[in-house]
């Protein structure tokens, strides 16, 4: 009964996940505290464990450095902050264990589906005034719904890349439904302003395609459908408002952004010059802490010092520096950044190594894992709500699959 519960409450936070992160939390808290209390999470730790060895060693290793942070960080309340809020990494036992069966597990997912394309047609109607949101970075001319432009193409790119993985290994009408929400969502990433979204779709679709093809030797194919793919998104990067912000981008990595005059060439002039900005004051808090860093949750302090000094390049404090690789340089030096990295690896190994044709699921390790390592160049992801918990939420569903616990490492 307590695991009907579970999924039920899980089901409804899938839903609720991109319109609301206090519903979501709610559903995914309560699902979390009925697994433990019915002795889920612990079996499910257990199967981690034994099935998937080096993948728990190198998460278990990542948030003990997390936590190690506090003991030299400058800012302790901040970093215990920080923590608090990666609560929703302890639901993948949960999720191993209560999706192991099939019927739930796919009615996770289409619940999942239904809350996101529900989010597509709240996007839709925002573009054109009807609704309103007060989500920061959304808008009716940069329309990402709840969820905004930071995580919705890495959110929506994961998705759409999965659908179409879905699509290509339906032989129903079913394929024709997956194939149409996956290029409402790659229209919707591309009118949007995230950059780092436009790459992450791109990346995850011709994944997928190689990845299809390739199983099959069927490399004439794979040739016309890469090239399809890249016609394609090429076209939605020149026909749409992606291309006024690209442009923006590029003219401040030539160096010649003082010839900008469009408003969103010039919109995303700025966030990528405030982006560099606080990069190299990132690196040189690094440099007066080269071996540990300044801990976790000591970065906000750090800056401000630093400002305070004259000496930021950044003209205002930051709590986060939109990269979660100098971020991990920073907290916790070299070797917390080699503990990320072995992480996100060991995360995609796992995902790349499964037979794909055996389920609809097997991307759903991989994909995510990419989407991080991508998105993560231009922002916190593996810290970000939504495009973290959706990652989890994929990673547990993935691996609550039994037909995959053939990779053993005792």
């Amino acid at each position: 009964m307590l695991l009907i519960a579970v999924n039920g409450f899980l089901c409804i936070a899938a839903i609720a996940f991109p319109f609301s992160v206090a519903a979501t939390n709610v559903g995914l808290g309560i699902a979390l505290a009925l697994g433990i209390v019915s002795g889920s999470w612990w079996l499910g730790a257990k199967r981690c464990w034994n099935e998937f060895r080096s993948l728990s060693i190198a998460f278990t290793a990542y948030f003990a450095m997390l936590l190690a942070g506090l003991t030299w960080s400058q800012n302790i309340d901040w970093g215990m902050h920080i923590i608090g809020r990666q609560w929703f990494w302890l639901l993948v036992p949960v999720l191993v264990v209560t999706l192991s069966d099939e019927k739930w597990r796919r009615y996770f997912l289409l619940a999942l589906s239904v809350g996101l394309s529900l989010h597509l047609l709240f996007c839709v109607l925002q573009s054109f005034g009807y609704v309103h949101v007060t989500t920061s970075g959304s808008s009716a001319d940069n329309a990402t719904g709840h969820i905004g432009h930071i995580g919705f193409g890495f959110v929506y790119g994961v998705w759409a890349a999965w659908l179409l993985f879905t699509g290509l290994r339906s032989a129903s009408k079913l394929r024709w439904l997956c194939w149409s929400l996956a290029m409402w969502a790659y229209v919707m990433i591309f009118a949007a302003q995230g950059r780092s979204g436009y790459i992450v779709a791109f990346v995850l679709a011709v994944t997928v395609v190689v990845k299809w093809f390739a199983a099959r030797s069927d490399w004439k194919r794979l040739f016309w459908a890469v090239g399809a793919t890249f016609v394609l998104f090429s076209l939605a990067l020149t026909l749409g408002p992606a291309k006024e912000r690209v442009l923006g981008t590029w003219a401040v990595m030539t160096g010649e952004q003082q010839d900008v005059a469009v408003f969103w060439q010039n919109n995303a002039v700025q966030a990528a010059n405030q982006r560099i900005l606080m990069w190299k004051t990132t690196l040189d808090i690094y440099r007066m802490h080269p071996v540990l860093g300044v801990g976790t949750g000591g970065l906000p302090d750090a800056v401000a010092a630093l400002k305070v000094e004259g000496l930021s390049a950044s003209k205002f404090t930051f709590v986060h520096p939109h990269n979660q690789y100098l971020m991990a340089l920073v907290r916790w030096g070299p070797a917390g950044l080699a503990l990320l990295s072995l992480m996100l690896f060991y995360w995609m190994r796992e995902g790349w190594r499964r037979d794909w044709d055996q389920s609809v699921t097997a991307p759903l390790v991989f994909l995510p894992a990419l989407a991080l390592v991508i998105h993560g160049l231009s922002s916190t992801a593996v810290e970000e709500h939504f495009s973290a918990i959706l990652a989890i939420l994929l990673l547990g569903v993935a691996l609550s699959d039994d037909r995959f616990y053939v990779h053993k490492e005792r």
